[in-house]
């Protein structure tokens, strides 16, 4: 068997967006009397936006209605999109585009998986919708990471079995997701407390292709 693809989680992983949740989730904290911390934020990371506030809910200990908890998504998105829609193609991480355009070029197919329902929006601000062959976000399947969905409907989209396929992550709930949906993974970043991965890669200037192939 020989790599088909790449998926690419969007957060994290071609850009930064965690400074934007982190800014808009701290704001929903403050709604609830409570001061969400970078620490907990990061296990926020990869995870659906209503599946993010239950966490936040059971660390506060805070109560409220269905109807508050919608009202707090809604003003939390309408923030975190005030922040993406000032984002510029210059965010994309340094040698992402390069990385990516070599794997095109080898015959690798490409795609993103992402938890974000904002995945097209911000992918556009940073001029790279046309850089893939798929792109998936939290609001085209059931079930966000670390379910299997995301990156099971990326594979088919793509026309290829999940076997085939490799997952640039960097969060834990995105390399469960990637292992249920029994695909290998490539943890991205310098975090070493993360299970599940085959491989790690601090950043795309020291990413190897042939390192990825070499994993099938």
């Amino acid at each position: 068997m020989s790599l088909k693809a790449v998926i690419y989680d969007l957060d994290g992983v071609i850009t930064d967006t965690a400074k934007y949740h982190y800014d808009s989730w701290k704001w929903v904290g403050n709604q609830l009397e409570y001061t969400l911390t970078e620490k907990q934020n990061m296990k926020l990371k990869g995870v659906g936006r209503k599946e993010s506030l239950d966490k936040i809910l059971k660390w506060s200990g805070a109560r409220i209605s269905e109807a508050e908890k919608q009202s707090l998504l809604n003003r939390k998105n309408q923030m975190y999109l005030e922040y993406i829609d000032t984002m510029a193609p210059d965010e994309v991480f340094p040698g992402f585009k390069e990385f990516n355009k070599k794997a095109k070029s080898e015959g690798i197919k490409v795609a993103v998986g992402s938890s974000s329902r904002n995945a097209i929006r911000i992918i556009d601000k940073l001029d790279l919708v046309l850089a893939f062959h798929a792109i998936v976000d939290g609001g085209m399947t059931p079930n966000s990471k670390p379910e299997p969905d995301i990156f099971l409907l990326a594979a088919e989209k793509l026309q290829l079995k999940p076997e085939e396929c490799l997952v640039v992550e960097d969060s834990q709930a995105g390399l469960t997701a990637a292992k249920k949906a029994g695909m290998k993974s490539i943890l991205y970043g310098k975090d070493k407390g993360l299970k599940g991965a085959h491989m790690q890669i601090d950043n795309w200037l020291s990413a190897d292709l042939d390192q990825f192939k070499n994993l099938y």
